[in-house]
């Protein structure tokens, strides 16, 4: 992108100054690289900060450029996510050295919740909701002890509305019917997990374990699909997003990604692995959304894995039935016979044929 004016170059010299643009421009001294491009870093930092004046915003060049950063980053942050989710399976197949964890993931997603719902000039998710603002947002937490934007929605109607009383000092009714809205279209979900081998009470080395999720959707009725997001921030449509990530406990590995199509008000999800190793097992399910703040889901599960079994009976075949099972059964006899006829028809010569 080139610098079209005088005034447009005043704008992006004074936003380069601030600290956080600063740390956000690479700095390359390899000659054979293209120089980095600082015009839409730093027109994408102000918006995300909010430095930009109303005056500088009218200039037709910041206008127009910020204009066409806003509608394509989405596009880009989705890619950028495919393209991380697809190194991690070349990695898991040996064919690329770059190992990606959830961390990396998570990171991309954060990215783009803030960007979504300005989570760069207020961290706190309860601002994402009408009329709250940073005094709000403070006091609520008060009154909730602390509890989540995703508790705090969960909450039966009337509960909500002793506590907005306490919000709200003027135009009340407004504001909570402004607050009640929001939350019904609002992404909430509710993630379980559990891991078992199926017919078994003791999971044993070499077992298949069956890792089941299910994720509910509360505020889809069946066959409905969300709507686009809700935001004071983005003035696009945009439509929001789940992806689904299984690691560990330090989110430092990245057992499996996906990115889930809503079609029903619920989704299910197996993962089978056969378990090669004794010990403790601990598995954490990450149900992240990419333009929401504070609807996360998280879901833990631990095994215990023993070297073998104490409780599980262990059947006595006789040498005969193992060797019966082994030979062919009567449908199989009758396959290789069949195939064996086409073989010698096949072998028939064309001149005795005709």
């Amino acid at each position: 992108m080139k610098v079209g004016s005088q005034d447009e170059f005043n704008v992006l010299k004074r936003i380069k100054t601030f600290e956080e643009v600063k740390e956000a421009i690479p700095k390359s001294n390899n000659p054979n690289k293209p120089p980095v491009q600082v015009k839409p870093i730093c027109l994408l930092m102000g918006y995300m900060y909010e430095i930009f004046t109303k005056e500088e915003l009218e200039i037709e060049g910041v206008k127009v450029a910020l204009d066409k950063i806003l509608r394509t980053i989405p596009s880009y942050i989705d890619i950028m996510l495919s393209q991380t989710m697809m190194l991690s399976q070349m990695y898991k197949m040996g064919r690329s050295p770059k190992k990606v964890t959830a961390k990396n993931i998570m990171c991309i997603i954060q990215f783009s919740q803030n960007l979504m719902q300005g989570g760069f000039v207020n961290k706190d998710a309860y601002s994402q909701l009408p009329y709250f603002d940073e005094a709000a947002c403070k006091k609520i937490k008060s009154l909730m002890n602390g509890k989540t934007l995703f508790q705090y929605c969960m909450l039966p109607k009337e509960e909500r509305l002793t506590i907005s009383k306490n919000l709200f000092d003027t135009e009340f009714d407004r504001k909570f019917a402004e607050q009640e809205k929001c939350i019904s279209m609002l992404p909430l979900v509710k993630l379980s997990m559990s891991a078992f081998v199926e017919g078994e009470e003791e999971i044993v080395v070499g077992d298949i374990l069956t890792c089941k999720l299910r994720v509910d959707y509360y505020n889809l009725d069946k066959g409905q699909k969300s709507g686009y997001v809700h935001s004071k921030h983005y003035p696009y449509l945009k439509r929001d997003n789940w992806y689904l990530i299984i690691t560990d406990e330090t989110f430092t590995g990245l057992a499996a990604i996906e990115k889930l199509t809503v079609t029903d008000n619920f989704f299910e999800k197996e993962f089978k692995e056969r378990i090669q190793r004794p010990g403790k097992i601990a598995f954490t399910a990450v149900l992240t959304n990419d333009s929401y703040k504070g609807l996360d889901q998280f879901s833990k599960v631990e095994v215990n894995v023993v070297p073998t079994a104490a409780n599980r009976t262990v059947y006595q075949y006789a040498k005969e039935d193992i060797k019966a099972i082994k030979e062919p059964n009567f449908v199989q006899s009758a396959v290789m016979m069949e195939e064996e006829d086409t073989d010698d028809d096949d072998d028939v010569d064309e001149a005795t044929e005709l």
